[in-house]
Order: structure tokens, then C-alpha cells, then sequence
């Protein structure tokens, strides 16, 4: 009867891509422990475990591999309510639940070698010395989707020092209660530190709306508008409190390719102010991330990025700097121009909001650059900006007179805001302004789009006759 009930709500709560339909790290895990008991129980009994039941607790562990950071923690997500303020999960006990209920290596890569005393009382003599010799196998994941929970990974690697983003993208549509205001937040690590933070919340403290809201994610906001809206507490402060209205998400394009990532989506959280929204994410993989927030309005608005960490702003709004006690850090540079930057903090932590007054229509393109050590920091004192031989730089149109913006290395090329370019022996016309990469790989070159909506190509090469073609966004076309 256990085990049907269990599957029962395995079937509802677990979602087809592996991840607990709460979004939530914390009560992800919870689930795994619900569920961990009665597997155990089975185990010790020889009682015939269905394959579809085991195979999908197993995969609760996986999902938690596929989500971790570099240094085996995991990023916050939603409700996560285990230690207040907290910039990460501890998951190296649960992975050790994992660990041994399957004796996969993937598992031991993250797990202890102890549980805990309400634990151990549950497993066997076996089961204890598999602690003794933990075998460990880093995992392989790169970056992947949840395409279910949306939750999206650009990963660069497993070591110590790799980087990682994580953007959320979803809304369960049955139970968003603890659902937190990040529909398009991201989060990040590099160099051992989690350098776009999201944080731990608990749900007694007076200031929950506060960290259950806007002002403390990494995402794009409008005016005064926040995303969480018609908030509705515990009274009692005993349980949580919850929005009864969220933006509703769409994820237009995810695209994973060896040289980068590519995350387009929208939300409607500021149709009530008439103002359409669309975010773009790109990991140039080993560098640095482009953000590019889209905002369309036919009234003017003041346009806001917010920034989560400990922020410096010697240079204005346009370059952020945060710098970690081993001398790492991370830029945030803002390739159009902005007006005004505020820092704001609560409990000790720190967001900075970046803005751009009155205007109807802007982007904000920027790049995210960390780096180890004040050599490969981004050289605020210099005139031209080169990252790691990247070169940025803004070039007129010699036909429309646009101001487009490119971030190139060697044999690849970053277009934003461009309409008629040359790169190389390659001509480009677009339909309309649009962002763009261009590779050239021996004689072939290859043009995807990244812009949030479709765009007419034209394009011609030194001798060769004219085609042109539509891309849809993150769609590609090679020549």
C-alpha cells in the first residue's frame, strides 16, 4: 500500500525531467527522504521494487548532480528554507542517501562519509561499510535543460574553478506557492564562489516577502513594478506566505553548441504597465556571459537591472566590480550606456540596481567577466576593452548609420543591434536590427540568430550571388 501510495505521488510531484514540480532544492529533498524510507524497507525485505518506481527515486539523485555547482553544492532555488541567507544547498547528505541505496559513483562524487544519527538507525551493516570506501566519479553533465521544471545549466566544466549559470524559467501551474519573484533570474559560480547569488529564505522572519521577491534575484525590472504580486502571508508565522500572481514564462530558445549556450525567453510580469519584456543569455564558453534585456514600451519607463552581491561602482553604472577575498572577482559591464546605480542591502546581504531613465524603447547589453587575479580584471583605465583577446567595440553602419556593437575573437564574431555588416569576406544585411553570431570554420561560415524574435538574413560572399533566408531565434544557418 506504501509503495502505491508513493507512486502515486511520484506520478504528480516528480516531473518528467526529474525535478520535484515545487521547484525548490529543499523540498526536493525532502521528497527524496519520503520515499527513501520505504525503498529501504523494500530493499531489506527482498520485496520486488517496480522498475518505473526505482528508476525514478534514482533520478531524483541525478537531477541533483545535473543542477550542482562546481564545488558540489548546489545553487538556491525557490523556498529553499534550510539555512537562512544562505547562498547555496548542502546536498552531500542526501547524494549520500544516494549513494547507497544505488552504489553509483556519480553519487558518491558528492556524498559524506557519515549520515546523519536519524539515518543511520535505517540502513544495514553493508550499507555502513560502503561509507568506508566512497567511490567517486566526477560527473559528465555539460549544460542541459530541465524542460519540464525549466530550469536551464550552462556549465563549463567539473573543476574546482569552473564557472556555471543557472537560469529559472518556469511556473507550476497547479501549486506556486513556493514560487519565488525569478521568473528569467539567474544565478552563478566561478572560481569557487557564487558570484550571482540567489538566497535562503525562512518563513517566520518579518522581511520573507522581501527575500521571496524581485529585489533579491538577478533579473530585469520595470519602474517600481516587482514580479511577486497580491502577497498573501501566514499569519500565524508558522508556514509560508505566497504570491497571487507571478509573471506566466515563455521559453522561446535553448541551444547548446561546444563554443556557447544560448537562453531566450519572456514573461508578461509588466504587460500591466504596458511594457513588453524579453531576456537574453549567452555563456561564451570559458570567458565571460552576455546578458541583453529587451524592453518595448509607447510610454517612457525607468528600466532596471538588479544585481545581486557585494558591488563596487568607481566607473558609474556602467562597470560593477565585486571582488573575493582570494582576489577573484567579477565585472559587470554595461556596453550601452545607463544612468544610475543604487546599492541597497538587508540581513547583511547586498543588491545593486542598475538604470535607465525615460525611455520607451532600450536594451541593456551586458557582460558578465570574472576573473582570478587584478591582471585579468576588466582595465577600467584603458580606452579599448580586450577580454582575454576578445575585442569589444561599437562601429558605425556605413548605410543605415546604426551603432551596432561587437565582441570578436579570431574567427568568431558576436553582433548586437546590427543591420549591414562585412566580416570578412561575408556581407550581411538583416531585415531589421538584430543580434547575430558568425563563425567562419574553414571555408564554411556559420550564422546563428539570437535575437528574441524571427529576422530576414541576406547575406553574400565575395563572388558568390545573394541568398537570403529567416531564422527563427536560435536558429541556424551555415553557408
Amino acid at each position: 500500500t506504501a509503495m502505491q501510495r508513493l507512486s502515486e505521488h511520484l506520478d504528480k510531484e516528480i516531473n518528467d525531467d526529474g525535478f520535484q514540480f515545487e521547484r525548490s532544492v529543499h523540498y526536493h529533498m525532502s521528497d527524496i527522504n519520503n520515499y527513501y524510507y520505504v525503498y529501504q524497507l523494500a530493499k531489506i525485505n527482498n520485496i520486488t521494487i517496480d522498475t518505473s518506481w526505482k528508476n525514478k527515486l534514482e533520478g531524483l539523485f541525478s537531477t541533483l548532480a545535473k543542477i550542482a555547482y562546481p564545488d558540489k553544492s548546489a545553487p538556491v532555488l525557490q523556498d529553499d528554507t534550510e539555512i537562512p541567507w544562505a547562498e547555496t544547498n548542502d546536498i552531500s547528505k542526501v547524494m549520500t542517501l544516494g549513494y547507497l541505496l544505488f552504489e553509483n559513483p556519480e553519487f558518491g562524487y558528492f556524498a559524506s562519509d557519515n549520515v546523519d544519527d536519524r539515518m543511520y538507525w535505517f540502513l544495514n551493516q553493508n550499507q555502513l561499510h560502503l561509507l568506508q570506501n566512497i567511490e567517486r566519479k566526477k560527473p559528465t553533465y555539460g549544460s542541459l535543460a530541465l524542460t519540464d521544471t525549466h530550469y536551464y545549466v550552462m556549465r563549463e566544466g567539473w573543476n574546482a574553478n569552473d564557472k556555471m549559470m543557472m537560469i529559472s524559467a518556469g511556473l507550476d501551474e497547479d501549486k506556486p506557492d513556493h514560487q519565488h519573484g525569478d521568473i528569467l533570474g539567474i544565478q552563478a559560480m566561478a572560481n569557487g564562489h557564487a558570484i550571482l547569488p540567489n538566497y535562503q529564505v525562512r518563513y517566520s522572519l518579518k522581511d520573507f516577502e522581501l527575500f521571496k521577491n524581485s529585489m533579491v534575484k538577478n533579473v530585469a525590472l520595470v519602474d517600481n513594478e516587482l514580479q511577486g504580486k497580491q502577497w498573501t502571508s501566514n499569519k500565524g508565522g508558522s508556514g509560508f506566505g505566497k504570491f497571487g500572481n507571478l509573471p506566466k514564462p515563455t521559453v522561446i530558445n535553448w541551444t547548446t553548441h561546444k563554443d556557447y549556450d544560448l537562453f531566450i525567453g519572456k514573461h508578461d510580469g509588466f504587460d500591466n504597465v504596458g511594457v513588453s519584456y524579453s531576456r537574453q543569455v549567452i555563456s561564451v564558453k570559458n570567458d565571460f556571459w552576455i546578458v541583453k534585456d529587451n524592453f518595448s514600451s509607447d510610454q517612457e519607463h525607468e528600466y532596471k537591472q538588479v544585481w545581486q552581491g557585494h558591488y563596487t561602482n568607481e566607473n558609474g553604472s556602467n562597470l560593477l566590480r565585486a571582488t573575493a577575498p582570494d582576489a577573484s572577482g567579477h565585472d559587470i559591464l554595461q556596453l550601452y550606456a545607463t544612468d544610475t546605480v543604487i546599492t541597497s542591502g538587508s540581513r547583511g546581504k547586498n543588491w545593486s540596481q542598475v538604470s535607465k531613465l525615460n525611455e520607451k524603447n532600450f536594451s541593456f547589453l551586458t557582460l558578465i567577466y570574472p576573473y582570478k587575479g587584478y591582471d585579468n580584471r576588466i582595465d577600467e583605465t584603458s580606452e579599448t576593452l580586450n577580454l582575454n583577446k576578445w575585442n569589444i567595440n561599437a562601429s558605425l553602419s556605413k548605410i543605415q548609420n546604426a551603432v551596432y556593437t561587437i565582441i570578436s575573437k579570431e574567427n568568431t564574431a558576436y553582433f548586437f543591434n546590427a543591420n549591414n555588416i562585412l566580416f570578412k569576406e561575408l556581407s550581411v544585411r538583416t531585415s531589421k536590427n538584430a543580434d547575430f553570431i558568425i563563425q567562419k570554420v574553414g571555408n564554411t561560415y556559420r550564422i546563428t540568430s539570437t535575437s528574441a524574435d524571427e529576422n530576414s538574413f541576406t547575406v553574400s560572399k565575395l563572388k558568390f550571388p545573394e541568398e537570403t533566408k529567416t531564422l527563427l531565434p536560435g536558429e541556424t544557418w551555415e553557408l
